[in-house]
């Protein structure tokens, strides 16, 4: 498990990690002093000894011993769009997203989701979906931790994504023939981007106009297949699909 520092540090400087961390270094994992760890500062990874495991006064402090190679991020940005989803499944897609090598995490409110969520309680959600993301990266050895951004509307979202980026939109409308494409034609259509958005709807789906939308700022509106996929199923399997095919999860780079 690596743990993450707010600060920049290098190889044999003594570090103070977060409280939470302490905590769990000491009171769940039962870490001892001289016990190794892998810290990540600044995005890079270091090799490090625990000097103390620190207590609810004091934090647990490191010595970083030597930095290693960190293999962990995709040549990819992967945004994900993610429609607001009840309870379980969004704290799923999230966990799931970071592993697999999502870049950044977009709650999107749309016309169709049953969560509603405003001011302190969308704040409050943001907070502890941000926590979620944060443990999922530090358990899969990520050397970044992955934003979850505000709640926002579907056209904030898009104008957010940066120059150049490919935008996909799963639609259960497409066919891949009349409407929209297949996502391994798109896959296929060209050489890989530098950033991909993924966007996929809640448990209601995405409407005509929200498609309409994402078209009109040039997303590419794929099907599928023809099996209706929950809201959590679509964003795992169409994140493996893409960072099989454009990112790094066949192991062989985007290029093979």
């Amino acid at each position: 498990m690596r743990f993450f520092l707010e600060e920049a540090a290098g190889v044999g400087d003594v570090v103070s990690l977060s409280t939470a961390d302490s905590y769990h270094l000491g009171k769940v994992l039962r870490k001892k002093p001289g016990c190794q760890l892998e810290v990540v500062s600044a995005n890079r990874v270091f090799a490090a000894e625990l000097l103390s495991a620190g207590s609810e006064q004091e934090p647990a402090q490191a010595r970083l011993l030597q930095e290693l190679a960190a293999y962990s991020e995709a040549p990819l940005q992967l945004f994900l769009l993610q429609g607001l989803a009840k309870g379980e499944r969004m704290e799923i897609v999230l966990q799931k997203a970071v592993e697999l090598g999502a870049a950044c995490i977009l709650p999107v409110a749309c016309q169709r989701s049953v969560v509603r969520l405003a001011g302190e309680k969308a704040a409050a959600k943001q907070q502890r979906w941000q926590k979620i993301a944060d443990a999922a990266a530090k358990q899969c050895g990520r050397s970044k931790l992955v934003p979850v951004a505000p709640v926002q509307g579907l056209a904030e979202a898009l104008a957010s994504l940066p120059a150049g980026c490919r935008v996909l939109m799963p639609w259960e409308e497409a066919d891949g023939r009349q409407v929209g494409s297949s996502l391994r034609q798109a896959l296929a259509a060209e050489e890989p981007p530098p950033a991909v958005a993924l966007v996929i709807g809640p448990e209601g789906g995405l409407t005509e106009e929200e498609a309409r939308l994402a078209e009109g700022c040039g997303a590419t509106l794929v099907t599928l297949g023809r099996r209706i996929l929950r809201t959590e199923t679509a964003a795992i399997a169409a994140m493996s699909i893409i960072m099989y095919v454009w990112g790094d999860l066949s192991g062989e780079g985007p290029n093979g």
